[in-house]
């Protein structure tokens, strides 16, 4: 009964949202706590412009006024179809004076794709998030709170669809690993060389965002690359998986060389000679 209750008020506090933000940002309020300015990169792609893109970054341009908004929109497989959506896409962006576009013609790997905001980033504190999020008001006081702008990297609610990093973190560890030809794996990989460098991401929890509630915005049948999402590794890339796993050994025992990965289905994981 209380797991029914809180989804219950979740969503109720979600529906409020709406209106609440509405009178907020008509009321311009100027009370809002002070953040150091950070870069905010959004990463989107064709099949989600109207439905996730649009709101999510009305908001977050508006929550964040002194922070750089860099849109960055991979290709697609449907060459018309994408020239069109470059187009409409540049236009939208373009209301709003604090937000940049980054955008490729052909589909590139999620890893190149956040390497470009980190590459792009006027500000050595980089936010990266999904397009298929939500956020409240609140946020920006989150971010406030918690100095998740002064954290080397952290995830927040334990996810890598919304994570902080640091130009500090990437000259430790690395860029992403552009290898990664499509979407999954990428963060797994990178949390296993952090942790051999010995860092472990914080994380900070918060309900001040989440993703979005309709499955069917996320996650078309047909992806960027034009594969059916239903029959690939784990929904995402049997190529990213096939990679990752050929570059890693693991296995939920240790064994001489591995490293420790606290929090990941695998526990130890070990770079192939």
């Amino acid at each position: 009964m209380n797991r029914l209750a809180g989804k219950f008020l979740s969503k109720l506090s979600w529906a409020i949202e709406g209106p609440v933000w509405f009178f907020w940002k008509s009321l311009l309020k100027s009370d809002r706590p002070a953040v150091p300015p950070f870069t905010i990169g959004i990463t989107t792609f064709m099949d989600r412009f109207e439905t996730c893109l649009k709101p999510l970054l009305a908001k977050i341009s508006v929550l964040f006024p002194e922070s750089q908004v860099l849109v960055v929109a991979n290709g697609h497989f449907m060459a018309n179809k994408q020239r069109r959506y470059l187009t409409d896409l540049g236009e939208f962006c373009s209301k709003y004076s604090n937000v940049r576009t980054v955008t490729f013609t052909d589909p590139r790997g999620l890893s190149f794709l956040w390497n470009t905001i980190i590459r792009n980033a006027d500000f050595p504190a980089v936010l990266i998030l999904n397009d298929d999020l939500r956020v409240r008001r609140r946020f920006r006081t989150f971010i406030k709170r918690t100095g998740i702008t002064e954290q080397p990297v952290s995830t927040i609610n334990r996810s890598w669809s919304h994570f902080m990093i640091s130009r500090q973190v990437v000259s430790t560890a690395g860029w992403f690993d552009e290898s990664f030809p499509e979407i999954g794996g990428e963060d797994d990989d990178y949390i296993d060389r952090l942790a051999m460098h010995g860092i472990r991401p914080a994380d900070l929890r918060t309900s001040t965002i989440a993703r979005t509630s309709k499955r069917r915005n996320r996650l078309p049948k047909i992806n960027s690359y034009g594969r059916d999402m239903s029959e690939e590794s784990g929904g995402y890339s049997t190529l990213n998986a096939e990679y990752l796993f050929s570059k890693w050994e693991t296995s939920d025992e240790y064994f001489e060389g591995s490293v420790e990965v606290t929090g990941r289905k695998i526990r130890f994981w070990k770079l192939r000679s």
